[in-house]
């Protein structure tokens, strides 16, 4: 790289400084910035960067030796040049006296002085440089001092880090300083291992966001990777890089940066980035080695760093207690040891003795066993034993303990597990299993665990029970498999089907019969479980002397047998009471209908005979149900349609006259059935029907037919009237021109939930639907019948 010095020149006379300007940038080894007042140049020089000041001695407004003064205050080793137009010695020494470096006359000649000016310049900035990179090694090795400190005490790697690039980017007057791992991307926000210190370029803050984007893709190029692997640092100056990566940095303010690998045992782990905001900064040789050993550093830092996480971090979160234990002492705990004993880590070093730790029964024990190991008399040792909380619970532990030799001191490792609830379940599963044996011991039934039958049924197992019933020691018994305890024959096969059942299924449940060992014979209910025991599957039978309850049953059934043929002829009898009933009902209608065609005998009014004959029709139809049910073997219900039948043939028969002949038919469903409720209205409506039709229907001489139609639909039942006589006089009948007959008709059906519809259709139609409800023997009833 070219060394360009920037250079400030200050003078009043403005074609002057444009020449020397000129002049000491022709050969390209100066870059000149002019201003024409002391005031200027202050503010100048508070956001640049100059390796050497010239100025003139008399300019208006402040001359040389003031601003010297100044510049002295803020930069007290920037070379300084004072420019004079006199040659009095009193201005020179005073200009030497007040810091110039450098005094020089303007009255030489312009050449002479140019070529003197550009050597004392050189001189000047060379001397400061080696100044310069000294103060700055000095304060870079102070920084890398404070960092290997600091990062020695491990407090944490964001926080250390952040102190130890503060002190770097100090040290060497960098605008930012950055470390990260070379395999991730430049996230300071969320990678762990990415730390970033610069200054604040304005009152927003920084702008290491920009830096981020400057450098995410720029260093992984093929030919930068090659250089850090071969432990190559790289500085740049950005105006010597494209335009396109120029840009991205001049957004970051940045004009010279230096990367330098970081090492982790020998492997590249990432970089130590400087970046300046001077374009042409030059770090010195002593500053880039002072740089070399602060990675140095980081490097064995981050290495230490990852050796303690990976020897600490298995202990620290470990899931099972770990201790070191020194002079009796417990010098090391992790947390899950503190978690058991309910203390906080802090406590150790005044609460982790043995004498607070172990419950006062196991204490003598605990302590033989660490003065065993600790001594030599055996090699390790692994117990239990009972502890105690912080809080006085009383736990149940499991410790391993081995010696090891730790900074020369004879010393204890171990780890501890919290075995309280295995302790408890063992307990628990003691006390089932003493419940369990007195259970299977002292239970009334037989219980007997054996070999399935195609190992042979063995019997394994047997409780008292067993013994005491069949009158079998045990020994015998666990000869014999569970077959033989059967009668041979059929008791004995349906045994062995139970057994291959239950071997198959699972669990099979039968009766069958024991013989105790004199012969005499048990019945017996047998429940089998297949079930596993030690890893082999076994079957478990329990088997329950039913002797009492199938007395008991036998009693029962004799006691039903008796209570049955007593219902049956409590039944016969109130069959043959109901069927007297029905008789003698319709008996008495019968001879009420006699006793009114006598009185129709006694007078010779017509309409009082017509009277008459319509009470014997309607008295007729409630007969004829009666008549009907008991003729039937249920007494319940008849059949609609012979019960309509009866009711009309009737009528007609009572109507027809030698020149009239009047035909019936019955269509529809014929396996309709109704109960006495739904059957006498029923029956009043069709009585009352067939006479309107027989009395209005047809002209004397007339032939014709009445047709009866039962149609069920869903839950309704219509039952049609239907006449091919001269019809009704109007479409319809009103309510005023109803008769006794119609208005039976109507209440009836009110009665039945129905309704009735009149209509002419070749004849009169009458159409009467009400609601049923079909029961188990196919019968049809009015779901409800409204009470009058």
């Amino acid at each position: 790289m070219v060394r360009i010095i920037p250079v400030l020149f200050i003078d009043d006379n403005v074609e002057l400084c444009t020449l020397f300007q000129m002049f000491l940038e022709e050969k390209g080894d100066f870059s000149v910035h002019i201003c024409n007042s002391g005031d200027e140049a202050l503010l100048y020089l508070q956001d640049n960067k100059v390796m050497a000041v010239i100025s003139d001695y008399d300019m208006p407004e402040m001359n040389g030796i003031d601003l010297l003064n100044q510049i002295r205050t803020i930069h007290p080793r920037l070379p300084f040049i004072m420019l004079t137009g006199n040659d009095s010695k009193e201005t020179a020494i005073a200009a030497l006296n007040a810091g110039a470096d450098f005094y020089q006359n303007k009255g030489d000649d312009f050449e002479v002085q140019v070529l003197s000016l550009s050597h004392k310049i050189q001189v000047l900035a060379s001397r400061h440089e080696a100044e310069e990179s000294a103060r700055k090694k000095g304060e870079i090795l102070a920084a890398i001092s404070y960092a290997a400190e600091r990062l020695l005490q491990g407090k944490g790697w964001q926080e250390d880090m952040q102190e130890v690039l503060g002190h770097l980017g100090k040290a060497t007057g960098a605008s930012s300083v950055f470390i990260t791992a070379y395999d991730r991307s430049l996230d300071f926000d969320s990678d762990s291992d990415a730390v970033i210190w610069n200054v604040e370029f304005n009152d927003n803050g920084a702008v290491s966001s920009d830096i981020y984007t400057a450098f995410h893709s720029w260093w992984k190029n093929q030919s930068r990777i090659t250089l850090f692997a071969s432990h190559q640092e790289i500085m740049t100056w950005v105006h010597t890089l494209p335009i396109e990566e120029r840009q991205i940095f001049n957004a970051a303010h940045i004009g010279t940066f230096l990367l330098i690998p970081v090492y982790v045992d020998m492997h590249m782990w990432g970089v130590l980035g400087i970046t300046d905001t001077q374009d042409g900064r030059i770090f010195s040789p002593e500053e880039v080695s002072a740089l070399r050993m602060a990675a140095g550093v980081i490097g064995s830092a981050r290495h230490r760093m990852y050796i303690e996480e990976f020897f600490r971090n298995p202990v620290e979160e470990s899931l099972v207690g770990v201790f070191l234990m020194k002079d009796s002492r417990f010098s090391y705990v992790n947390p899950r040891f503190c978690e058991i004993f309910g203390y906080v880590r802090d406590e150790a070093d005044c609460a982790f003795l043995p004498e607070y730790l172990v419950h006062p029964t196991c204490r003598d024990r605990f302590l033989s066993n660490i003065e065993s190991v600790l001594h030599g008399i055996r090699s390790s040792c692994h117990f239990e034993f009972a502890g105690i909380r912080t809080d006085g619970t009383k736990i149940y532990l499991e410790m391993y303990l081995a010696p090891i030799m730790c900074g020369g001191f004879s010393c204890l490792v171990g780890n501890i597990m919290d075995v309280t609830e295995r302790y408890q379940a063992k307990l628990a599963l003691l006390e089932s299993e003493e419940r369990f044996r007195e259970l299977f011991t002292n239970i009334n039934d037989l219980i007997l665990l054996h070999l399935p039958a195609d190992e042979g049924g063995l019997i394994l197992e047997t409780n008292l029970a067993v013994s005491s019933s069949l009158l079998y020691d045990r020994s015998e018994m666990l000869s014999k498999n569970l077959p033989s305890l059967c009668p041979i024959g059929v008791e004995q096969d349906v045994c062995v089907e139970h057994i291959h059942v239950a071997a198959d299924k699972g669990q099979s449940i039968s009766r069958t019969v024991f013989l105790r060992n004199d012969g005499f014979a048990i019945p017996v209910e047998v429940s089998t479980r297949r079930v596993v025991m030690h890893g082999r599957q076994v079957l478990l039978t329990v088997a329950r002397d039913i002797t009492e309850r199938v007395r008991a049953d036998a009693k029962i059934r004799a006691g039903e047998e008796l209570l049955k043929r007593n219902m049956l002829v409590s039944l016969r009898e109130k069959e043959t009471l109901l069927r007297e009933i029905h008789h003698r009902v319709k008996n008495n209608m019968q001879i009420i209908i006699s006793l009114l065609k006598l009185q129709e005998y006694q007078t010779e009014d017509t309409h009082v005979h017509e009277i008459i004959r319509d009470c014997r029709g309607r008295i007729y139809s409630m007969a004829v149900i009666h008549e009907k049910l008991y003729q039937t073997d249920e007494l319940i219900s008849i059949r609609l349609d012979e019960y309509f039948r009866d009711i009309a043939d009737r009528v007609i028969s009572e109507f027809e006259s030698g020149n009239v002949h009047i035909t019936l038919s019955i269509t529809g469903s014929s396996d309709i059935f109704v109960d006495i409720n739904t059957g006498i209205p029923l029956g009043l409506i069709m009585n009352e029907l067939i006479t309107n039709c027989m009395k209005y229907a047809f002209c004397p001489g007339q032939t014709g037919e009445i047709r009866i139609d039962l149609c069920k639909d869903g839950e309704f039942l219509t039952i049609s009237v239907i006449d091919t006589g001269k019809g009704f006089p109007h479409d319809g009948i009103r309510m005023s021109d109803s008769s006794l007959g119609f208005e039976l008709i109507k209440g009836l059906s009110l009665q039945l939930q129905g309704t009735v519809e009149w209509k002419n259709s070749g004849g009169a139609c009458c159409m009467v639907t009400i609601p049923f409800a079909k029961t188990d023997n196919n019968e049809v009833s009015c779901q409800k019948v409204v009470e009058y």
